[in-house]
């Protein structure tokens, strides 16, 4: 997609840990899609990917840090 980066997020452990991402991705106030999930939206672990703007994926993967760390999952910004 144009003007927009595409986030990984892989070892994601339950739906609560999707959940904690979605709430940090909101909290941003960003403008995100998840594109898919593998292997499947409700089969854990998952890895899950995003389309994140362009000019907010340093601040995603940033803030993503710490929230993986204390969950247990990796993120990484494409």
């Amino acid at each position: 997609m144009n003007g927009e980066t595409m986030l990984r997020v892989a070892k994601v452990a339950d739906e609560a840990t999707m959940e904690s991402v979605r709430d940090v991705l909101d909290q941003l106030d960003l403008d995100y899609e998840h594109m898919r999930s593998e292997p499947g939206d409700d089969r854990f672990p998952q890895t899950a990917y995003f389309y994140v703007p362009d000019d907010s994926a340093d601040e995603v993967e940033r803030t993503l840090v710490d929230l993986a760390q204390d969950l247990g999952f990796d993120a990484e910004v494409l």
